[in-house]
């Protein structure tokens, strides 16, 4: 298997990975949005009131676009590789904006495999990103 295919291979397993993740983050969302009284899969956060399922729903609706611009990216994924940099960079920002505003009332298991989970996903979309843009260069 030749460089440029295997950088091929990455990105596309990066966008099926990213875009799985995110459409079952969308679907636990919708879950605490319609009152299931779930953790929140990332952080571990259980939310109640009207006002913390709205939000929750309206995150829904943007996780499920997302999941659908990284399975669109799946079909040209040398052409879109950079959606993999925006979304590892907006990882790595959800990452800190909870560490430095929300650390009081976050913690526990599930946010700390919500944090792992993200950055394993910041390293696969980081690497597949940078492997990809060295074979096109090189091969």
């Amino acid at each position: 298997m030749s460089v440029a295919t295997r950088g091929l291979q990455f990105l596309k397993w990066s966008f099926l990975i990213g875009g799985v993740a995110d459409a079952l983050v969308a679907v636990s969302w919708l879950l605490i949005a319609s009152g299931d009284g779930r953790p929140n899969v990332l952080s571990g956060f259980v939310g109640t009131g009207p006002a913390y399922r709205f939000a929750m729903y309206i995150a829904a609706l943007f996780m499920a676009g997302w999941s659908a611009i990284l399975f669109w990216g799946w079909f040209k994924p040398h052409e879109r590789k950079g959606l993999l940099m925006i979304t590892a960079v907006l990882l790595l920002v959800s990452i800190l904006a909870e560490l430095v505003f929300y650390r009081s009332i976050l913690g526990g298991r599930e946010f700390i495999v919500g944090i792992a989970v993200r950055v394993a996903l910041i390293a696969k979309f980081s690497t597949s990103y940078f492997y990809a843009r060295s074979s096109t260069e090189n091969g």
